[in-house]
């Protein structure tokens, strides 16, 4: 059966993000930012499973599951965190998605620094964005070499920043942090802050999200290396901080809907691939959805 425009889900999306927002947190920025937010998570997801009515259905389930965990981490997170998510899904999605020799990687780049710059959880995203442009079959200057380093030494300093107890690397991590939904860093343990995750997530979520993980570093080096990098500096961020990262229901929502796309592509018939990925990601939803309704009840 031919499939009519699926792409037309990822501005359906990124409006219906913003009418999330605006219903949650009656705050017009805040729903202007998780609009892009749900918008770029959708097009990483399609990015992963391709131009299909399945990978459409399941760009939507893992598009609502990001954008209403972030609103269950919480409700009232800045702008900032939002667009820094924004920013580095569509940087994923750029660097995952399938380009024209001719393509420049830059917009990934771009995208990466201003990801990085908001939310250490994206640094390490900036040195594979710069490595995929470095090694882009395109004319560049020589000082090109220059960008894949200071992406590393950019992921170096977050990391000892993290975990330093240096008066000036701790003060550098407690502003790169401040302001991203947490306040200032609990410094709970790891195994709390491990719990808390895994109850803003949920266990049918996290199972999804593992297996989506794997899926996507089968995906090809580039898509692994870009998953690698945001799933292990959303750990640092965390674990360091003793706070659930705003990155982590993003990252989770990604994996997931890959999952439940390459899942239902198992099955022979494409009405049944679009019942599968639907009711699963409907399943997924209804956690979130339910979180935030029920105070209101």
């Amino acid at each position: 059966m031919p499939v009519v425009r699926p792409w037309y889900v990822i501005p359906a999306l990124g409006l219906a993000s913003i009418g999330v927002g605006l219903a949650a947190t009656h705050d017009p920025w805040l729903a202007g930012a998780l609009g892009l937010c749900g918008a770029a998570l959708a097009a990483a997801i399609r990015a992963f499973l391709g131009p299909s009515g399945v990978a459409a259905i399941a760009a939507a389930g893992g598009s609502a599951l990001g954008v209403l965990g972030s609103l269950v981490l919480a409700p009232h997170e800045p702008v900032r965190a939002a667009i820094a998510g924004a920013a580095g899904l569509f940087a994923v999605s750029e660097l995952v998605r399938a380009k024209q020799p001719h393509e420049s990687p830059l917009p990934a780049v771009g995208a990466a620094l201003l990801a990085g710059v908001l939310d250490p959880s994206y640094v390490a995203l900036v040195a594979v964005a710069a490595v995929a442009w470095y090694r882009a079959p395109l004319a560049r200057a020589r000082a090109a070499i220059l960008a894949p380093a200071l992406g590393v030494l950019a992921t170096v300093l977050a990391i000892l920043a993290a975990f330093s107890h240096a008066h000036s690397l701790a003060h550098l991590w407690h502003v790169w942090n401040l302001g991203l939904g947490h306040g200032v860093p609990s410094h709970a343990g790891w195994l709390l802050t491990l719990i808390r995750t895994g109850d803003l997530v949920g266990p049918l979520t996290a199972f999804a999200a593992l297996v989506g993980l794997v899926l996507c570093l089968a995906h090809g080096r580039l898509a692994g290396a870009a998953i690698l990098a945001i799933v292990g500096s959303t750990t640092i961020a965390s674990l360091a901080g003793g706070f659930v990262a705003p990155a982590v229901p993003l990252v989770a929502a990604l994996a997931a809907g890959v999952a439940i796309g390459r899942l239902a592509a198992l099955v022979n018939a494409p009405i049944g691939q679009r019942f599968v990925v639907a009711t699963i990601g409907f399943v997924l939803v209804v956690v979130p959805a339910w979180t935030l309704i029920a105070p209101a009840v």
